[in-house]
């Protein structure tokens, strides 16, 4: 039996083969890592169930959406191109248990208050007979999601259990660090223990003794990059490769943070203060330095950054939220479309958008800090515009640091 969602007076969309209206399913398949192999859980196993699900109720099935990563992680891709595809053109969406869409509470609650709660779209569980559309369903919902995040983390603390176990006893668990690599142990060929790399060990040595002749970090990358030399990731030796590396290695010490008896708010109220007065962006770095302004971590204020601080802060400062989002979705779109020409651009999720909201510091119309799916949904239809007052555009896009 499936769970249906109230009906608001829109009509949902559908199909229509002859005169037989056909409504369109999106499936939506998870497992864990450690729950691939569980009978009557597996990828095919739910797969089947909804393609028998929707043979039996005359359900146009679209698309089957995967995922193999635990439901605590609220960011998955194929849970994100499930709704994507659910919101252009899908009218349900269908999953095994309601835990395969989310193990998390807080999470489910967003799903549901985002994209079901106004009845155009319907949740079906195959395997649970719970309506969404009852205040006695959402709470049974919320029981069967209390006992869905218990078994998450304790799992998650078994797990850890036994990764400290095999820790002690000797043998390696998890990322191998640059240097190193791993063979079976003597004593139990199923362990890894850690042995140097040959050939990773002089790449460090070198590091070593170009930093002891005060070579710099760009030179030291182009050098390595020259000699065709593997770098720990990518395909390219950077900065902050190298810099990251001699940090371990202990051959540098991480850069301090100052003490300052200002704080950050009156450091950007000055930096947008020099702006305002059209100075560039070497030119407010020059002015804090012989002003005696210090930055977070450095000895100086720098051109670059500077230039980084006016990309977030100005922006912010001028752009209400709305205009903000649609400035970043305008430059994210000019990106994709230059790198893949023939592929469609796919906006962020709400979710997505709320989170980008949060890192540069705008706030709800309330004052608080976090953003829901719903009142992000609100600000794009521009129902909160009277909240916050626009800048001009032309003050955030002036400029060479400031272009998209």
């Amino acid at each position: 039996m499936n769970t249906r969602a109230k009906r608001s007076a829109r009509p949902i969309s559908a199909t229509y083969e002859g005169n037989v209206s056909v409504r369109r399913a999106i499936g939506y398949v998870r497992v864990s890592t450690d729950m691939q192999a569980q009978e009557g859980i597996s990828l095919e196993a739910q797969q089947a169930a909804i393609q028998q699900y929707c043979s039996l109720h005359g359900l146009k099935l679209v698309t089957i959406c995967q995922d193999v990563l635990s439901g605590g992680k609220d960011q998955r891709p194929g849970l994100q191109d499930a709704l994507r595809t659910l919101q252009r053109s899908g009218d349900v969406l269908i999953v095994l248990k309601f835990d395969r869409l989310s193990r998390s509470i807080r999470h489910f609650c967003e799903l549901y208050e985002t994209y079901f709660k106004d009845g155009t779209k319907e949740l079906v569980a195959i395997r649970e007979s719970i309506r969404l559309d009852s205040a006695l369903g959402r709470a049974l919902i919320n029981i069967l999601l209390v006992f869905a995040q218990m078994e998450r983390e304790a799992t998650g603390e078994r797990t850890r259990e036994a990764i400290h176990h095999i820790r002690q006893s000797g043998y390696h668990f998890g990322k191998v660090p640059y240097g190193k690599k791993t063979i079976p142990a003597p004593d139990n060929p199923r362990m890894r223990i850690l042995v140097d790399d040959e050939d990773e060990q002089a790449v460090l040595a070198q590091l070593k003794k170009w930093g002891a002749e005060g070579v710099g970090i760009s030179e030291i990358a182009k050098r390595l990059n020259a000699a065709g030399t593997k770098p720990p990731q990518g395909e390219r030796w950077t900065k902050s490769l190298i810099y990251n590396l001699r940090l371990r290695m202990g051959q540098i010490s991480p850069r301090p943070i100052n003490t300052r008896s200002y704080s950050d708010r009156e450091v950007r109220a000055r930096i947008l203060d020099l702006r305002a007065r059209g100075h560039t962006a070497r030119q407010i770095a020059s002015i804090l330095n012989e002003q005696g302004w210090i930055p977070r971590k450095g000895k100086q204020f720098t051109e670059r950054g500077i230039h980084g601080l006016l990309r977030t802060i100005q922006a912010t400062k001028v752009l209400s939220p709305r205009g903000y989002l649609e400035m970043m979705l305008t430059k994210m779109e000019r990106a994709h479309d230059a790198e893949h020409p023939t592929v469609p651009f796919s906006r962020p999720t709400l979710e997505e958008m709320g989170r980008m909201l949060e890192e540069v510091g705008y706030v709800t119309p309330r004052g608080h800090e976090k953003w829901w799916p719903a009142q992000v949904a609100t600000l794009l239809e521009g129902r909160l515009d009277g909240y916050y007052s626009e800048g001009r555009p032309e003050e955030v896009w002036e400029g060479e640091e400031l272009s998209v």
